[in-house]
């Protein structure tokens, strides 16, 4: 259809919806719904075949297309995108620009004429949009088959107008030069960025930490043997010389009774070898033998007598054991000089850290240590880093990590924390800028990627 849409040929009709254009597009709160208002909603006044919206921003000497008739999304850089642009840079910049006008395909450049046939409509309008200051910062963009009549361009130039007043309200106002104040903001938000991340603050790390004795007594097995029971509890505070397991004395037993009757019958021989001696010459040359084999049997027996005195084992000094459940240790076998619980002052306790090799960055000893105990968050332990090992181990956990020890400061008015307890760890160290606290990690990603 071509000409004045069918309802708008009556000239109080038309009118009744030029002013109805109008106030929808003044209404509108968003550029991306103006331009789809000017481009699909202007055909109920004015029949076209297609309609494109083309912002001019200031500064630019190529228009953009934002917009196309019918069309969802638009893809920039089509062919037919780039060619409209030419068209309306060369529209928009000849001595007709600020006027609606039809479009002369003999007056453009060479370029966007040789393809007129290919993208070019029969009839092309240009309706440019222009704000209170009369400088168009869009223009619209008509093709249809059929020639503009004078009535229509009437319609169009009074539409055009006041779709040029709604964008520059929306759009138009973006591009006006900031004033002096608001061009200090910026300004004032880049120093004030740049002073916060220049603040000084200490380094640290953040590590998981236990509390342990500081020096404990280790309690290892005396003998091979299996363990019968235990006399004590795991975190019973024990007594020195008090009972703390046994082990199994039926095999001990026996050897200390086969040992005894060994030296009762090795004593019985050397002595009718010492009676016959005064009689019987040969004799008397086995009297040495026996005897040396009385000894033997002697030491067999202090042996057998000296590990049945270690079937129970007892504490060195006092002090609070520390070990698993005994049923992990009842009837298991151990050999000698393994490890079945520890003895610890639970009055000098200290803090046993686990420092990750990426997160080594103030081992220094002396480092202020902030203990952050799961039980109780809210109230750090001071402390201060004592001991960093130079190899890094396996931790429980699996984490390639530092052995890190810290000696906890006196509190008077606190009583030290249980052995056993687990918390966090921050170590302190020297300050630094706040950006190389922030950015410390991608700063050594970006060094170990590019290798400098």
């Amino acid at each position: 259809m071509s000409g004045i849409n069918p309802s708008a040929a009556n000239p109080v009709n038309g009118l009744l919806l030029l002013l109805e254009l109008q106030r929808q597009a003044w209404r509108l709160t968003a550029a991306a719904e103006l331009r789809y208002h000017i481009v699909n909603q202007t055909r109920r006044l004015i029949a076209y075949r297609q309609a494109a919206f083309l912002a001019l921003p200031p500064g630019r000497n190529r228009p953009a297309l934002e917009a196309v008739s019918n069309i969802a999304v638009l893809e920039p850089n089509a062919p037919f995108a780039r060619w409209l642009e030419d068209a309306a840079r060369a529209v928009a910049a000849g001595p007709e620009g600020r006027t609606i006008h039809v479009v002369d395909p003999a007056a453009l450049p060479p370029p966007v004429r040789a393809a007129w046939g290919e993208w070019g409509p029969a009839q092309a309008l240009w309706c440019p949009l222009a704000g209170p200051d009369g400088v168009p910062r869009a223009g619209l963009w008509l093709g249809r088959d059929e020639p503009w009549t004078d009535g229509e361009l009437l319609l169009l130039g009074h539409l055009a107008e006041g779709y040029g007043h709604a964008w520059w309200a929306l759009a138009g106002k973006r591009a006006r030069k900031p004033g002096p104040r608001r061009a200090v903001l910026p300004l004032l938000a880049l120093a004030l960025t740049g002073g916060v991340l220049a603040l000084p603050v200490p380094m640290s790390t953040l590590a998981p930490a236990e509390i342990r004795a500081s020096d404990p007594v280790i309690v290892a097995a005396p003998l091979d043997g299996v363990i019968e029971r235990f006399h004590v509890q795991p975190n019973e505070t024990v007594a020195a010389g008090q009972p703390l397991f046994s082990f199994d004395a039926t095999v001990l037993r026996s050897r200390h009774e086969v040992a005894a009757k060994g030296l009762t019958q090795a004593e019985a021989e050397l002595l009718t070898a010492s009676q016959a001696a005064f009689a019987d010459p040969q004799t008397k040359a086995r009297v040495g033998q026996l005897r040396a084999q009385v000894e033997l049997r002697r030491a067999e027996l202090g042996l057998a007598r000296d590990l049945l005195d270690r079937v129970t084992v007892r504490a060195e000094r006092a002090g609070l054991a520390v070990f698993t459940d005994t049923n992990d240790w009842l009837g298991k076998p151990v050999a000698v000089g393994e490890r079945v619980l520890t003895l610890a002052d639970p009055q000098a306790p200290e803090i046993d850290i686990q420092v990750a090799v990426g997160d080594a960055l103030v081992l220094e000893e002396g480092s202020r240590v902030e203990l952050f105990l799961n039980v109780d968050p809210l109230r750090p332990l001071r402390a201060r880093l004592t001991h960093a090992s130079y190899e890094a181990g396996l931790s429980a956990a699996g984490v390639l990590s530092y052995r890190v020890k810290a000696a906890l400061e006196a509190d008077p008015g606190q009583p030290p924390p249980r052995i056993g307890l687990r918390g966090t760890a921050k170590i302190l160290g020297e300050r630094v800028p706040l950006a190389l606290y922030l950015f410390r990690r991608p700063l050594a990603l970006l060094r170990q990627t590019l290798g400098i």
